[in-house]
């Protein structure tokens, strides 16, 4: 079975890049948060922008939405220079990672494309 993830650590250009996609179900989000853990336990945050690649992640079930609402919570604990997420192509999907948004108050940055999301400066 293929990762519903992947996941570029870019030092040179300090930049942390994840792709998502597909249907997670509770062991791929533990194997996730794991590896995520991982690599920033190498790196200093502070100095990398994060780019979360969202684009073909899949609506959740209600119940999962909290689970959404912890990743973000992690990758703003993180303390990344820059956060930035290019919303879900689904719009069941956008409107679930909005509605978490709004609950947390995260202040990651939301962009529509990879273009879009690599042209923002440090």
């Amino acid at each position: 079975m293929a990762k519903l993830y992947s996941f570029d650590l870019d030092e040179e250009n300090e930049t942390f890049f994840v792709k998502v996609g597909g249907f997670f179900q509770v062991e791929d989000a533990k194997i996730y948060l794991s590896e995520f853990q991982t690599i920033v336990n190498t790196i200093n945050p502070s100095r990398y922008k994060f780019i979360v690649d969202g684009r073909g992640q899949e609506e959740v079930a209600d119940h999962v939405v909290d689970d959404i609402e912890f990743v973000l919570k992690l990758y703003w604990i993180a303390n990344f220079k820059k956060i930035i997420i290019i919303y879900p192509s689904s719009s069941a999907s956008r409107k679930q990672v909005e509605n978490c948004v709004k609950k947390i108050n995260f202040p990651g940055m939301f962009v529509n494309s990879i273009e879009e999301a690599n042209s923002i400066k440090d």
